[in-house]
């Protein structure tokens, strides 16, 4: 931060670059001519108001809000300067605060790159987002258009399936298959969860009713093509709010790292007898098998 500039005759002079930082830093200079050597210390005093912990990303959720930033030091509100701000944001200085107002919204994220400036000396950059949050146990639930496929390119199918509450409405039934899925929800992250499991036993049936992860007869990493069946726990297919559309959610569904491992590629219904696999399970709808599939709210 300190540069050597021209020298002319027995005078030299140093050029010394701006500080933003609010402690005192300090210098030692050593300048030699011949077998002369001398010492010089330059000291550059802080900027006299600053922010002591300015976080580098501030976030708030859909319905908006006031952040509130401590100032320190000689304060002038008339100084205060916040470059780069959005339409939906608006700041104001009280009693060494920065207090930086935002507005709801309804889109999925919206963030601004901003540079706070306190006085000549100090200016830092953060980041301002905000985001659409959690969608709700309430805003998933409905009619949904299932896509996927039944078979290893096979072509794309769709049906009309329903995502209805349970009786604690803390996770869903997915309605509309061979049987109804139970679904997990996690409402911060928007995150919908199928584990392979045995379920009720439709009646009339003796077998049990099984929900596996399947490999579908896709080729595997060997380049040769399965039939791979388990309903082990740790099989399980998630789906994220892809965060395009608030009214028509899409739910994506991805197989889990152990899934991936094995090769599967989606969810088979199958009935289950004397430790043997005796055939698939359509219910009354004629739907066995979803592959690569995906929900959206219509």
């Amino acid at each position: 931060w300190i540069t050597l500039g021209a020298t002319e005759g027995t005078k030299v002079t140093f050029t010394v670059a701006p500080f933003t930082e609010p402690t005192t830093r300090t210098g030692l200079i050593i300048l030699t001519r011949g077998d002369e050597t001398q010492q010089v210390a330059i000291s550059q005093l802080g900027a006299y108001s600053y922010v002591s912990d300015l976080e580098s990303a501030y976030t708030i959720e859909r319905k908006g809000g006031t952040i509130e930033i401590a100032l320190v030091g000689d304060i002038r509100p008339s100084e205060v300067k916040i470059e780069g701000l959005p339409e939906w944001a608006s700041f104001k200085v009280e009693d060494k605060k920065l207090l930086l107002t935002v507005e709801s919204t309804n889109v999925f994220q919206r963030e601004a790159n901003l540079t706070l400036k306190l006085s000549d000396l100090y200016s830092k950059s953060f980041r301002l987002i905000q985001s659409y949050g959690p969608l709700g146990y309430d805003a998933v639930l409905g009619d949904y258009k299932l896509t996927y496929i039944s078979t290893y390119q096979g072509e794309t199918k769709t049906a009309d399936v329903k995502l209805i509450a349970d009786q604690a409405k803390k996770a869903f039934l997915l309605q509309g298959l061979a049987a109804d899925i139970p679904v997990a929800f996690e409402e911060k992250t928007n995150t919908l969860t199928i584990k392979p499991q045995e379920l009720a036993k439709p009646q009339g049936v003796t077998a049990s009713l099984i929900l596996a992860s399947y490999a579908g007869w896709f080729p595997g990493a060997d380049g040769k093509a399965t039939g791979d069946l388990t309903w082990g726990a740790d099989y399980t297919y998630s789906a994220t709010w892809d965060a395009v559309s608030i009214e028509h959610p899409v739910f994506p569904f991805v197989p889990s790292e152990a899934a991936k491992k094995r090769g599967h590629h989606g969810l088979h219904f199958f009935l289950f007898e004397g430790g043997n696999y005796k055939s698939a399970y359509s219910g009354t709808t004629g739907i066995h098998t979803i592959l690569e599939f995906s929900l959206t709210k219509k």
